[in-house]
């Protein structure tokens, strides 16, 4: 049986457009090993979707309808149950996120809008196949991006990508043999048969085949290079180690805080993922002493131990205060980055920590610090990957906690420890804290008044160029009275500080902030990353117990209140205020980044060691892709005014190569030349489409210099203007 070259060419794009689309699962691939990005098989089906669109040639106007369609519907599922709120909110989300690129915020963009650009790049590339295999019939620049990209990756990244390579080489060269077969086809018009069509199918199969299995099985040098990337990190830390003054962090939870500021760095690796019902901050410690640099903690024979599944009050930790309200929650936690202690709620009374059945682990709960650590029972550090906890989360009744106006008689030790305040403390600090409370009756409307202070618009939260202070400088006063710029270390230790300097107990906490909603394994929970690490402060009320407090700008602590004392009409007259009175806060919250403590050491972190240039490598290679691809989309706009700068710098005749670089552009504005056609023929119909005499003009003096084999003087610069004249046109 005969096969046409129509019906050939009709297959061709078929088997062209699934080997596109295998071509660019390979840049899925390492976006899912190297990357927290959940869920890719919705990607993928976008990208068969948007082919299947290019390839039944439906109207521009309908696809960009459907692939909308699909992109927000996929928004939607991924990140909101209830659809018309979170259509408003996506409105709102796209405004804000643009406002962070135009400023280069790019670690303030959210999850939402991170996936609607990928989704934009996805459909810009399925644009790009459907351009080379239909228009351009030429799949050779797609096929090489995809070998540089997975390249670099294997180089730069822990990804590995010899199977990767090997696939995309066996794909590659089938494509481009496949295409060969097909230009020759068309271009000579033949009939081939099907038989022979197979045969040749099968010749280029085995011999990519036999060439790709020789390149991985035979002998290879070895490497003639040294590898890049433990050089680009040694002379990296080499830099840092021979610059002045401390040097810059990462985000993320590290034991050490006796000396806290300077810049840090953002970290987007996932910590954990837990299910609570309702977001809240994470605890994993407390610590009491304040040194003027920092903070440090002093070991207490305070300790209780519990076992897997054991109820923990009847050990009379802490006792539930009768003027307090409760909700009894649950919540898994599974931990991607293994710490020896465990994540609880803040100000939640902790009930139970189930997990395996396994008796021989211990929990030891340190009461000063309010910390949980797992061991065995021979005293081994023991870590867990998933636990499960139950516990009350409280709701503080401010009409209780605006009773509370001194200590009391209870309070001797908590006063003591709590009020520590080290010797040399600027009395400014002293002068400060008298001044902001000196107008406020009762404990909490002082932590307010203070709280509120760092709302102020000279105080800054950013995360970098933020000073240590000098060697003989307070760490708290260098804040409040020189830099006024920091992130949540700064805020809340200077509220820690001017609470202790009004003699009100206070304690400085740390852990992380409730993360980000996202699916995991099929199941709606929190994400929470380095990022999210977070500091924050806690107050002593006699008979409530320690009350939460956040002074960082842009955080919601995520502390319920009531007021037991409020009337009917007051309830009334807050129910009916606007819904959204608190929204300042809440979008404050989504879009926030919680830089916070000192990353671990380069000996613990591992692969995260990499992880900054990692995520500029990235965005390198995301930009040069983007902006190669948008060049290239648009060549017929800025080739032909290149040409015509190259050929005005050039001496002498070079009409030839000009006539054949203006075939070529008349070719890509979409005047293609039919087989058989002469060139005559050619040019009457180009001055037709463009009401010109140039092309035939051009035409002419082409065939005298054929046929003479030289242009003669003068003539050149009367074809240039007229070639000229037509690469302008090709181009509008």
């Amino acid at each position: 049986m005969t096969v046409t070259p129509n019906k050939l060419e009709r297959f061709m794009h078929v088997i062209l457009y699934i080997f596109g689309l295998i071509l660019i699962t390979e840049w899925l691939r390492p976006v899912d090993k190297l990357t927290d990005t959940g869920n890719v098989f919705i990607f993928v089906l976008f990208l068969i979707f948007s082919l299947l669109l290019h390839y039944f040639r439906i109207h521009w106007s309908i696809r960009l309808i459907l692939n909308s369609a699909y992109i927000l519907l996929s928004l939607q599922l991924l990140y909101s149950e209830n659809a018309l709120p979170w259509m408003k909110g996506l409105l709102v989300d796209v405004t804000a996120n643009a406002g962070f690129i135009y400023t280069g915020s790019w670690e303030l963009i959210t999850n939402p809008f991170r996936t609607l650009l990928f989704f934009v790049l996805l459909w810009l590339v399925t644009y790009l196949i459907h351009y080379w295999v239909m228009v351009r019939q030429s799949i050779f620049f797609f096929f090489i991006l995809t070998v540089i990209f997975v390249s670099v990756l294997d180089t730069f990244t822990p990804y590995a990508g010899d199977m990767a390579m090997i696939r995309i080489i066996i794909i590659g060269f089938l494509m481009l043999g496949l295409q060969s077969l097909l230009r020759l086809m068309i271009q000579e018009q033949l009939a081939c048969t099907a038989t022979s069509i197979k045969k040749w199918g099968m010749v280029l199969i085995g011999v990519i085949l036999l060439s790709a299995l020789a390149g991985f099985g035979g002998p290879k040098l070895s490497p003639q290079w040294p590898d890049p990337v433990p050089y680009i990190t040694s002379y990296s830390n080499k830099a840092l180690q021979e610059g002045d003054g401390p040097k810059d962090k990462s985000v993320g939870y590290d034991e050490d805080d006796s000396s806290l500021g300077g810049s840090i760095e953002p970290d987007s690796s996932v910590v954990f993922y837990n299910n609570a019902t309702e977001g809240h901050y994470w605890k994993v410690e407390n610590k009491d002493v304040y040194t003027g640099k920092g903070w440090v903690s002093i070991e207490e024979p305070d300790v209780a131990s519990f076992s897997i599944g054991q109820d923990i009050g009847p050990l009379d930790i802490y006792e539930v205060p009768e003027v307090m309200k409760t909700k009894e929650m649950t919540a898994k936690v599974s931990m991607e980055e293994m710490y020896p202690h465990i994540l609880h709620p803040q100000s939640g009374y902790l009930k139970k920590i189930e997990g395996n059945s396994n008796t021989e682990m211990n929990f030891i709960y340190y009461l000063g610090m309010d910390k949980i650590i797992t061991e065995w029972q021979n005293g081994e550090p023991q870590l867990m990957k998933q636990y499960e906890l139950t516990y009350d989360m409280p709701s503080f009744d401010l009409a209780e906690l605006r009773n509370v106006t001194e200590p009391d008689e209870s309070m001797d030790m908590v006063m003591e420890k709590n009020t520590q305040l080290p010797e040399g403390l600027p009395n400014r600090v002293y002068e400060l804290a008298s001044r902001l409370t000196r107008d406020e009756t009762n404990w909490y409307d002082k932590a307010k008044v203070i709280e509120n202070y760092f709302d102020r618009p000279e105080f800054i939260y950013s995360k970098d160029d933020i000073p240590y202070p000098d060697t003989s400088q307070d760490y708290v006063d260098q804040f409040l009275f020189e830099s006024k710029i920091g992130y949540c270390d700064n805020y809340s230790t200077a509220m820690v500080v001017l609470l202790r300097a009004a003699n009100i107990p206070a304690r400085w906490v740390k852990g992380y902030t409730e993360g980000d909603k996202t699916v995991y394994r099929g199941e709606s929970v929190y994400k929470v990353t380095n990022n999210n690490a977070h500091s924050w402060v806690e107050v002593y009320f006699s008979g409530i117990g320690w009350v939460p407090f956040e002074p960082t700008k842009g955080f919601n602590g995520e502390v319920e209140f009531f007021d037991s004392e409020l009337k009917q009409e007051d309830i009334k007259h807050l129910e009916e205020a606007p819904a959204n009175a608190e929204q300042p806060k809440e979008e404050a919250k989504e879009r926030r980044d919680t830089p916070d403590q000192e990353d671990k050491s380069a000996g613990a972190t591992g692969e995260h060691g990499l992880e900054g240039p990692l995520k500029w490598i990235a965005i390198v290679l995301a930009n040069v892709l983007i902006i190669t691809a948008i060049g290239y989309l648009f060549r017929r706009k800025w080739v032909p005014r290149l040409h015509i700068l190259m050929f005005r710098r050039k001496s002498g005749p070079h009409f030839t190569a000009a006539y054949s670089i203006l075939l070529k552009q008349l070719k890509r504005a979409g005047l293609i030349r039919p087989t058989g056609q002469t060139l005559r023929e050619y040019s009457a119909y180009v001055d037709a489409v463009y009401g010109t005499r140039d092309m035939s003009e051009l035409t002419a003096g082409y065939e005298l210099m054929i046929y003479r084999g030289d242009v003669e003087d003068g003539e050149w610069e009367h074809l240039q203007s007229a070639w000229e004249r037509l690469m302008k046109k090709t181009s509008s």
